[in-house]
């Protein structure tokens, strides 16, 4: 459990893995995907991708249950589709459902779930569980997520986002016409949900940081996670 530094985007910066295999996988049409460009286009987004789900890329590692929770999709799901048991639960909010189904067909078989994942997933165990720069940036509901999968899951990774600085939002309902201010969560938030499951933690040396420099421009913090299951694998 770490949070991303300069130094460390330094390091990663020397060989960018992610975008070399990025570059390599990319196909036409690619672009038309949203978490397709923000890898393109952003060092820091990378090194989150390889923090994530860098040991999932390669040849020689076990095949395994991946359940990939609003990970969107970019050239890399490829491999992991080519890899892996590899399910997709996304509402799809910034690409059209069209695209999707027809990456399906170009692989095929069908690995998108269209939904919430609240409602959409669940039931049978899984290796690893996905959220990259899900919670609580957008969707706040990281406690829930935590308690639904712990038990359906050998290993959940997450990338979390928070701001050491108050930064709000407004924001339209979807069922409603409310207008909606919505204050985005603090470090301090994000440790008092994480404290109750430090004891899973994978690699923590016992200290959240609480003052690192943000390597976005936006300066916002992310806190790369990875909690033991119960599941075994």
């Amino acid at each position: 459990m770490f949070v991303l530094t300069p130094p460390r985007l330094a390091d990663y910066a020397a060989s960018d893995r992610i975008g070399r295999l990025l570059a390599d996988e990319t196909q036409p049409g690619d672009e038309a995907f949203v978490s397709q460009r923000w890898l393109q286009e952003s060092l820091p987004k990378r090194l989150m991708y390889e923090c994530i789900y860098g040991d999932l890329l390669g040849d020689d590692g076990p095949r395994r249950r991946i359940l990939d929770v609003g990970g969107g999709f970019c050239a890399l799901t490829r491999r992991l589709l080519a890899r892996h048991d590899y399910t997709l639960v996304e509402i799809s909010a910034h690409d059209a459902a069209t695209a999707l189904r027809a990456v399906e067909r170009s692989v095929g078989r069908q690995f998108w779930i269209e939904g919430d994942w609240w409602a959409q997933a669940g039931g049978r165990p899984w290796d690893v569980v996905i959220a990259n720069d899900l919670f609580p940036n957008v969707d706040q509901r990281l406690a829930m997520f935590l308690e639904k999968f712990l038990s359906l899951a050998g290993e959940i990774r997450l990338s979390l986002t928070y701001y050491d600085e108050p930064r709000f939002y407004f924001a339209r309902r979807v069922q409603g016409e409310e207008v909606l201010c919505v204050l985005a969560w603090t470090g301090q938030q994000t440790r008092e949900v994480l404290e109750c499951y430090l004891h899973r933690a994978v690699a923590f040396d016992g200290k959240i940081p609480t003052d690192a420099v943000s390597v976005f421009p936006n300066g916002r913090q992310v806190l790369i996670a990875r909690l033991r299951g119960d599941v075994s694998t």
